[in-house]
């Protein structure tokens, strides 16, 4: 099997490959040196799945794509209100999963945000959604943490009262909550890292629908 047969099959197949080719320049030709072909980690369309469900909920009518080779972008296709006319999904596949970046003005009035209080003052350490689906489980876990304060929502705010608190790591990777950071290219933006379907799909279907309405 050459190259370029076994390179079309790796494209049909369902899973996600990165390919990465090196060229050397002589006299001005490129000439191709070597070819490196590594499977993204989790083996799934992540990427697919969610401009799939995107189009599913009637996303397109409203917003517009922009491909590149590092992100999907969307843009509004009649942007009437001022700030709107900046990408409001930017979409980008990495070899740990699927990077969602939105609006703050978007997500912020549905997250969970960690502050941290040290002598009499509170700090923002980090942001979090928490999955609807598993709200109940999620307070469930983090009751018995001393070092909360946390009442029986998942929206708004909650503190640590020491300094080196963080919460439980495994409660992301159950699939309870995400945590949002702030996307380098896109400042105006949080980003979420997503890696399992089920995570992708409750929060496209959460806020795809959200920004329908909002725009």
């Amino acid at each position: 099997m050459n190259l370029s047969q076994g390179f079309w099959e790796l494209i049909m197949s369902k899973i996600i490959y990165d390919v990465i080719q090196r060229f050397e320049v002589e006299n001005g030709v490129p000439r191709l040196v070597s070819t490196n072909i590594q499977v993204i980690e989790g083996g799934e369309d992540l990427m697919s799945l969610a401009t799939s469900m995107l189009d599913k909920l009637g996303f397109y009518d409203m917003f517009e794509e922009k491909r590149t080779s590092q992100y999907i972008g969307y843009k509004l296709k009649n942007p009437t209100i001022k700030g709107t006319k900046r990408y409001q999904l930017v979409l980008a596949q990495r070899k740990d999963g699927l990077y969602i970046s939105l609006p703050r003005v978007v997500v912020e009035p549905f997250l969970l945000s960690l502050h941290i209080e040290h002598e009499y003052t509170y700090y923002h350490v980090d942001n979090y959604w928490v999955l609807p689906s598993n709200s109940e489980i999620f307070l469930e876990e983090i009751a018995d943490d001393g070092g909360l304060s946390l009442g029986e929502e998942v929206i708004g705010y909650f503190h640590a009262n020491y300094v080196e608190y963080e919460l439980h790591p495994g409660l992301e990777e159950r699939g309870l909550c995400i945590s949002l950071k702030e996307d380098q290219l896109f400042p105006y933006t949080w980003q979420a890292h997503i890696k399992s379907r089920e995570v992708l799909e409750e929060f496209i279907s959460y806020f795809a629908k959200i920004m329908m309405e909002k725009y």
